[in-house]
């Protein structure tokens, strides 16, 4: 990976105003002693802020948009207003470009994009770097920005009263060891030799703060600053395809936490909304039309793959018609399965949620008869990766487990039969109570595949942001095309 070394040209100048005062009159019997010494006399710095010369009350801090960049700009105004007493302005990058700003974020201004060019994994990169007149404080994700808005913060407040002056020394730097912190000292982050495709799946849990939903205890206070750090977590991973669970782009009319989500995803991967299979009739095993998706499948476009088919099938089990089943049908426990082209190989990729342990086999014949109904459209011998929230643990025995039923039809279990299990144990829990590290309970998000693919790592991503963020810990799984 390519370190930047960025020569930073900023001085900051710490006193109590905004703007220099003048220095006292040299009375004319000092002015000749001056002269007549040969010592040279440096004088004490001006009072202020300024960035490449320019005094900090000439700028407006611009941030792109997020909840964690304005939360930090905040942050910035209220460290130069308790050193300097300026109130500088804050603004989305939506506001008229101006010669003088300081640039938090991805923001749509060039010097932003500039910076962020070298970066190969953008959300555990930070840098802060002068251009012309700007000061470009470039990190994405909060995890980043909280570090690199801390040591800036420490550098105004280390001025004091002095010039500060950092010619050759840069503000930046990575968080890669906070999040390499796996299990034995193995990288969580970096893909294992010989990875065609990187595959995360998470159940999210539904969004916090609905009135029409009852929660589990709440960690995160409102659903942005949620949806925030789940995706910059996601992203300090950069996996090829995320499946989720209980994901919704509008939950009991609730949007907040599924645009926070995609909007820092947006620019790297892309919701498949088409093409679902919305066309066949209401009935049976057929989509619901108008109804949210609980599964969704999300790939990363930038690296070739490409999407031939995709679908959305609900469960023919029947129960009660109500409000949030109009037909009757079990939405809950539906499949939503794609067809993918990539370096010139078909493969199929469905994800499920099934929700009902008792009823767990019932769920995987329905998500295999997807499968199987792609398979008859585009390749009997395609190969194929099934994710999901299966409900199922692989330590049921019974025949009539969903996980048996699955392991049966010829899928293996990522988990089980990887070639690294990053965390050293088969049985590492996915299921938790919010807020707390609880590895030992049941494991009940998978990540299968079939002859075709081999998984050559596997890990279960147990950290802060997934304790507190949902009921459920991530898994991802590093696979080659055997």
């Amino acid at each position: 990976m390519k370190k930047l070394i960025i020569p930073l040209l900023l001085s900051l100048l710490l006193l109590s105003s905004c703007t220099p005062t003048e220095s006292p009159e040299i009375t004319e019997a000092e002015s000749t002693t001056l002269a007549e010494t040969t010592i040279e006399e440096t004088l004490p710095a001006e009072p202020g802020i300024t960035i490449a010369g320019n005094d900090i009350s000439n700028y407006t801090i611009i941030h792109d948009g997020t909840k964690a960049a304005s939360d930090l700009a905040g942050d910035l105004r209220l460290l130069i207003y308790n050193s300097v007493g300026c109130r500088i302005n804050s603004k989305k990058h939506t506001a008229s470009e101006s010669e003088y700003e300081i640039l938090i974020g991805k923001t749509n201004r060039s010097e932003s994009a500039e910076v962020r060019a070298d970066y190969p994994r953008p959300n555990v990169y930070y840098d802060a770097k002068v251009i012309g007149s700007k000061l470009v404080v470039m990190a994405e994700g909060r995890k980043s920005l909280e570090k690199l808005v801390s040591e800036l913060s420490a550098l105004i407040e280390s001025g004091a009263s002095t010039a500060v002056e950092l010619a050759d020394t840069p503000i930046s730097g990575n968080i890669i060891a906070e999040v390499d912190r796996g299990a034995n000292s193995l990288s969580m982050a970096e893909r294992a030799d010989g990875t065609d495709l990187r595959v995360f799946h998470w159940n999210f849990a539904a969004p916090y703060l609905d009135p029409n939903v009852t929660t589990p205890p709440v960690v995160y206070t409102d659903n942005v600053t949620r949806g925030e750090d789940m995706a910059d977590m996601i992203l300090q991973f950069l996996p090829d395809i995320i499946t989720t669970n209980e994901f919704y782009a509008s939950h009991n009319g609730n949007t907040a936490f599924f645009d926070a989500v995609m909007g820092q995803l947006g620019e790297y991967y892309v919701c498949l909304d088409s093409p679902y299979d919305k066309d066949k009739p209401e009935a049976g095993a057929d989509a619901i039309k108008g109804k949210t998706i609980n599964s969704n499948i999300i790939y990363r476009k930038d690296i070739g793959l490409e999407v031939v088919a995709s679908s959305w099938r609900y469960s023919t089990q029947k129960t009660n018609t109500s409000s949030a089943n109009p037909m009757g049908y079990i939405y809950y426990h539906g499949s939503h399965t794609a067809v993918f082209s990539y370096k010139g190989n078909k493969f199929i990729l469905s994800t499920a949620h099934y929700a009902d342990s008792r009823s767990s086999n019932v769920w995987a014949r329905e998500q295999l008869a997807a499968i199987s109904e792609a398979k008859a459209a585009h390749g009997t011998s395609l190969p194929v990766i099934l994710t999901g929230d299966l409900y199922t643990s692989y330590d049921q025995s019974s025949q009539g487990s969903g996980y048996k039923y699955i392991e049966s039809a010829g899928y293996k279990d990522a988990q089980r039969t990887a070639a690294v299990n990053a965390n050293r144990n088969t049985s590492q829990g996915t299921f938790h109570k919010i807020g707390e590290r609880q590895t030992n309970r049941i494991s009940e998000d998978f990540i299968w595949y079939t002859n075709g693919f081999k998984a050559l790592c596997f890990k279960v991503l147990a950290n802060q942001v997934t304790d507190d963020a949902s009921d459920h810990y991530p898994v991802m799984a590093d696979i080659s095309l055997s």
